[in-house]
This record gives C-alpha cells, structure tokens and sequence, in this order.
C-alpha cells in the first residue's frame, strides 16, 4: 500500500485537475469501524469504509481515481494527493474518539470526557518518534462539552495519536484509545523568508521539528501577565523576566538567540495582558538586528489576539503563525523596521477598531516596511479594507506574497512602493471591491499564477492604464489611485481573471496599449520584459529579477487549483480554519466595500469557549526528542572565516566595542544581500585574536566615503577594488599573525565594514 501511495503522489506531481470528480458515495468519519481515506489536492478527505471497497483503481495515464463499491463508483480526476487507511479503534470501552486529524506540522484529537477522570496524557507517535511519546500536558485542553489535544513540531508524515484517562494518578490503560492514520504536512517555506537563511525561520527547524535547545513557553488569559522565563541580558548576565511583554522586551539587549516557541492557548484580550510595548499596534516583539529564533504560534484551532496586534521591529529569524488578529487598534500585523528572514502564515486577520473614514476597518492588516527577506503567506484576510502596505516610503525589498486568501478584502493586495523584489502567487482574490495588487514609485513585481474572482483591477500601475482610465470616479479623472505616485512595473504570468471591471495588458505598437497598461503579461515564465517597456509616470522598466539563476526554488500551484488549495484543509488561515466562522454573500459584498455591521459586531463579542487547561501553566517545557537543526549556523575556528555585522557580529570571534553603532550598508556581495555594518568612527571598534595566520580581506560600503581603516593605529595602504553594482569596496588581503589581538578603528574617514574574510595563509 505505501508503494501504491507513493505511486499516486508522484502521478500527480506530474498530471493536473482533469474533469471534475463525481463523488457521491462517501462517508462520514467513522473510528469504530476500518475506512479507506482518500486526500484531495486541496487538502479535503473523503472517507469509504473498507467493507464497501471491492477495489481501488489507478489510471497511471491519468491520474483518475476510481473506487469501486458494491452500490457504484466514485472518480477522482486527477484530483487526489494519497490515500490512507485507518484502522477502527481496538477499545470500543475505552475513550470516545470524537474527531481526529493531521494538519501542518500538528495534529489533533478531540475526545468525550471518561467516567472519573480527572485528567488525561496523550501520546503521539510517528516521524521522529519511533514509539508513542507523551506531549505536555498543556497541548490537552477541556471546551465543555469535549476535550481536545494537539501534538505540535511534527515532521511531515503519518502520525497515531494515544489518549489515556488518569484517575487519581493514575494512568487507566484500560480506558486508553489509539486513532491512527493522521496525515501531517509540512509549511510551506518557499519565499524570500527562506531564501539564502542559514536555518529555520524561528523556533522550529525547516523540518517543522523544534530547534535543538528549544524553549517552549505556554501563555493564555490565566498567566500572560504572570509567566516568567530566564533571558540573557548581557555577556554573562540573565534575567528572570515576568509577563509576555516583559519576556520578549529582553531581546532588545541583543545577545538572547536561544529558540524559543511562545505557544497562545485561547483567547488573550487587551485586559489578559501586561502593559504592551506599542501603545498604537499592542504586542511589541523588537531585538537588535540578532538571530532571535522566536516562533509565537497560536495552540489548535481557537488562539486569539482581540483588541490588540504584533508590531515586529528589528528582528531576524522571527515567524508568527496559527493566530487570529481581531478588533486591533491599529495595524494587526506590522513588520516594521530593520526585519530580516521574518514569516507571518496562517494567520486569521479581521475587523481592526473602527476610527471611520479609511480606517473603518481598522488600519493595514498586515504591514510589511523596513523589512527585507519577508514571506507574507496562507493568511485568511476577511473583508479587511487596506489589506497589505507594502513600504511607507521606507526600504522595502525581497517579499513574498502567496497562497493568500483574500477574502472580500478591498484594496492593498498588495500596495507596493519602491521594492525591486516583489513575488506575489498562488493568491485567492476573492470578491475585492477595489483593486489587487497596485504597483508605484519604481517597485518591480512578479505577478503569477494568481486567481481572481470578481477582482475590480486585478493589477493597477499608478498614473496610467486602467488607474486613470476607470480608477476613481469618471472616465476623464486623471488623478488615479495612488496619491499621484510615480508607477511602478508589473509582469504577469499565467494568472486567471473572471468578473473585473477592466484590466489592460500591454499591447506593443498600440497607441494606447503601449503606454497605458496594468501590466506586462508574458506567454512562458522565463519570458523576459523588454526595456523598452516602462511606467507612463516615472519611466520606470522592470528588472526581470525573476529570471536571475539566483532566484529561489519554488513549486507554485497550478492557477485552476488555487481556490480549492488555499480554502482547503491545508491552506490559508488557522488549524480548521479557525473557531470563528463568517459566511459571506458574494451578490451583495464583493463590490461591498463598507464595513459589514454584522460581522463587526460579532467579532466585538466573540468569546472563547475553552474551560480549561490541564497543565501547569507556570511550567517551561523542552522537546523531549530534540532534533538538531539540519542546517546550522556554523561558526568555524578553522578553516576560512567569514564574519558579517548585520546588526551583530555572526561569528562569536569578533567582538565590537559597546560605544559601536551600526549603519545602513545596504551591500550584495556573492549574490548574498547584507544590510547593516559596523560604523568605524570616532566610537566604532572592532577586535579579535586569529588562533591562525590569515589574510584579512575588509568589505566596506560604498554608503561611507571611507576606503581604508586603521589596524592596530597603523592605516591600511592596500589598494581595493569598488563593485558598482554591489554597491561595495573590497580591500586587498592584509597578513594577519596568529595569536595577535587586532583592533580596526576609523582610518582617513568614517566607513562600514560589512564584512571580514580571513583566508588561511597555509591550511
């Protein structure tokens, strides 16, 4: 059966959606009997049990699917990713099984309450966990009328999840039940985020396996003010810190780099919490430029920010993900300042605080400006009306926006300025009564393989094409959309429009269309624009960065299969798509940019219906199979080295002074892009002891005018060599003698050290 398996997932790696399925003989879930489960594309099961099965067949040509049964056939064209087989439960006295499932990188089982329990352990085993393991007792929560308990930081593959009763202290095996076959995925980790990262987003390795060393912090209503954890605050300096604020407010000293998962349970409200850092947005999650390794992810299917957001500043190797963002004061996500290697994902974002006019529904729902390597991705916007800023007029560059749902969100999708970088795919417009993705002030983006549904402009440049010729107001209005902003350039690819009001690809040769177009559209992917093809307002060409070798890897979903992917099992928005539904009526909201009274006023009064937790919330937990990072940041005392100061030092032989500032470079060297250095003036210091003779090779900016340094009070007369286009200042080697403590200080004026190369004189 796994051949068979692994034959269906390679077919259809290979075969698209054909014509549409006919299933009409499913099932319900059923754990008291075996059942054949059949997963769609879409992340979607279907459920036969194996008593009706005579066979099922395989079309290797086709990919078809097709289940015989004593009473017909069902087929799947083309449609389906595996299939599973689940045994019945062997306790028909044992713990009722409820529901049971794999998601991404967790999975869940829901369970009645056993006679005379006063607690339960759950087990999980599969992936790394080669027998069953007990998960904290946190993961295991009371809603009433059923518990619920999910297993988190699991490696893509098939799980079996094990819940035993406690009376009294004691485990009542007797009671116990297995529910097996639950098929977990991994995240998604294509994007900029990823791209060129020397290891996993956050807390989790990219296996979706906790970091080695990782912390695991369990933060809900009942101790969010009261939980404490030790940070390091200095060289040798720690701190027991009180309150999630108060927590994360100790990365600011810029040394704290240990992994650590901060796990929401439920609903936290604006009373729930200590004094917030950001008196506008809430949360405040700021470090010093520091690889921080912090993951806040929400528990199941029900954690909630209400009343307040996440402002993310300075930070590197930050990932939010599996919340829900309402009712916020302002911006619900905000990447904002000096971020690096950041990932917001399936996040559920609604209604912010209405302050009428353009923030009726709040103000951006998730912000992206002074960031750099940033994916924006599977989040589930509901109506939002500025849906994703892409700059403020700030540096903003190598964002990724994909798999998306845009939910009868109006504008910003996003709203881009002066970024060269821009990757936007595999994005569900939904019903937007305004516009998609808008391009000004020089940006470049990448447009494909999105779906739009009843999208007004599915693509606007400012000041030109479908902006002014229908944007605002009459047909002779000139102003367009976007304050009068220079435009912007987009190429788009293979990307599918039904209902728009108007979209205007460029038309070479046309007296019109060669001037005013929404975008450039290419037949082939590798199709790149020409220069003579530039924005009306600005005169700005596209990049074709799209096209460079050194473009990340990717598997985009093919265009047709959009919708069903990112509304699926697995696609946009929390674990079963969150614990608040909202159904729109497309005949009355898609053109709809107003805010909708009834979905505001029951996001006002949303309560939780957790009742309890059964573990001890005062705890600090660790994996307890920690798996090493499979890709590791290494810092070699032998061999070649290479330490860059992106905010800090990357290899722990250099030490800058305390009085040591750190400057914008903005620097790409070796296809790789580093944007702070050590300032070298009359403050800056940098110092080290090489246990090895070494050639040094400085990288300065070319942002400073300075082209030498003075080492150990003796200028550098090297000569160097200034790359243009990377916008950088290469000195030729210096002799370096091992064991000798070197000290580089400014030299004939302020510069940047980007980076030091120390190459081994004899290895």
């Amino acid at each position: 059966m796994k051949k068979f398996l692994l034959s269906v997932c390679a077919l259809l790696s290979m075969v698209g959606a054909q014509a549409q399925d006919v299933v009409t003989h499913a099932v319900a879930r059923d754990f008291n009997v075996n059942q054949a489960q059949i997963i769609q594309t879409s992340g979607d099961k279907k459920y036969y049990n194996t008593t009706d099965v005579s066979a099922i067949d395989l079309d290797q040509a086709t990919g078809c699917i097709t289940v015989n049964l004593g009473t017909g056939t069902d087929v799947f064209n083309g449609s389906v990713s595996g299939i599973v087989f689940t045994k019945k439960l062997s306790n028909a006295q044992g713990v009722q099984i409820i529901d049971a499932q794999g998601w991404l990188e967790s999975a869940f089982v829901k369970f009645a309450d056993y006679a005379g329990a006063t607690t339960y352990h759950v087990y999980v085993k599969g992936g790394k966990y080669a027998d069953f393991t007990r998960i904290d007792d946190q993961l295991i929560r009371s809603y009433g009328t059923y518990n619920r308990a999910d297993a988190m930081g699991l490696k893509a593959g098939e799980y079996a999840l094990k819940v035993v009763p406690v009376i009294d202290d004691t485990e009542v095996e007797a009671g116990a039940n297995v529910v097996s076959g639950l098929v977990v995925r991994n995240y998604n980790r294509d994007g900029y985020a990823h791209h060129q990262a020397t290891a996993g987003i956050g807390a989790y390795n990219n296996d979706g396996t906790l970091k080695s060393d990782a912390r695991v912090l369990y933060v809900s209503k009942a101790n969010a003010k009261t939980v404490t954890l030790e940070m390091q605050v200095g060289s040798n300096k720690y701190e027991t810190r009180t309150g999630i604020q108060s927590i994360i407010q100790a990365y600011e000293k810029g040394v704290e780099t240990r992994p650590l998962a901060i796990r929401i349970i439920g609903l936290l409200k604006m009373d729930d919490m200590p004094t917030l850092g950001s008196s506008s947005i809430g949360l405040q999650v700021k470090g010093k430029g520091q690889n921080m390794n912090l993951t806040i992810e929400g528990v199941g299917s029900d954690a909630t920010f209400h009343g307040f957001g996440v402002l993310v500043r300075a930070c590197r190797y930050v990932e939010l993900r599996n919340l829900g963002v309402m009712m916020h004061e302002e911006d619900g996500i905000s990447f904002d300042t000096d971020n690096e290697h950041v990932w917001g994902h399936n996040l559920d974002i609604f209604y912010g605080r209405n302050h009428g006019g353009d923030k009726a529904k709040g103000d951006g729902s998730f912000d992206v400006k002074g960031t750099f390597y940033c994916t924006v991705s599977d989040n589930h916007f509901w109506d939002s009306g500025k849906c994703n800023l892409n700059s403020n007029d700030d540096e903003v560059d190598y964002v990724t926006y994909r798999h998306n749902w845009y939910d009868h969100s109006d504008s910003r999708h996003p709203r881009v300025r002066k970024s060269k970088h821009l990757h936007v795919y595999n994005n569900y417009f939904d019903g937007n009564a305004k516009y998609g993705v808008g391009a000004t002030t020089g940006s470049c983006i990448f447009v494909e393989k999105n779906y739009f549904r009843n999208c007004k402009y599915p693509m606007l440049i400012s000041k030109q094409g479908s902006d002014i010729h229908n944007g605002v107001g009459s047909a002779a209005d000139t102003k367009g959309t976007f304050s009068s902003e220079d435009g912007g350039i987009i190429k788009a690819y293979d990307n599918f429009m039904t209902g728009q009001k108007s979209f205007e690809p460029y038309v070479a040769g046309h007296t019109t269309y060669s001037k005013h177009f929404d975008a450039y559209v290419v037949e082939n992917r590798g199709d790149q624009v020409p220069a003579e093809v530039v924005t009306l307002q600005g005169g700005t060409g596209y990049n074709n960065f799209d096209t460079d070798a050194d473009f990340y890897t990717y598997t985009p979903t093919d265009t047709q299969d959009v919708p069903a992917v990112v509304t699926g099992w697995y696609g946009a928005g929390r674990c079963e798509h969150g614990d608040f539904q909202y159904t729109f009526n497309n005949a009355t909201e898609d053109a709809n940019y107003d805010v909708i009274l009834d979905l505001s006023n029951k996001l006002e009064a949303y309560i939780s219906s957790l009742v309890k937790i059964y573990g001890d919330m005062g705890a600090v937990t660790a994996d307890p199979d920690p798996t090493p990072d499979p890709t590791p940041d290494p810092e070699p005392q032998e061999g070649n080295i290479i330490c860059t100061f992106d905010g800090s030092p990357s290899n722990s032989m250099f030490t800058v002074s305390s009085t040591t500032a750190y400057g914008d470079g903005k620097i790409t060297y070796d296809g790789t892009y580093l944007k702070k250095g050590v300032k070298l003036d009359s403050k800056g210091a940098i110092c080290f002891t090489p246990q090895k003779d070494y050639n040094m090779i400085l990288v300065l900016a070319t942002a400073k005018s300075g082209r030498d340094v003075k080492l150990n009070d003796v200028k550098t007369t090297v000569s160097g060599t200034e790359n243009t286009a990377g916008a950088y200042y290469e000195l030729q080697p210096i002799a370096l003698t091992s064991g000798t403590t070197y000290t580089i200080l400014k030299g004939s004026a302020e510069s940047l050290v980007m980076m030091i190369k120390l190459v081994e004189v004899n290895p």
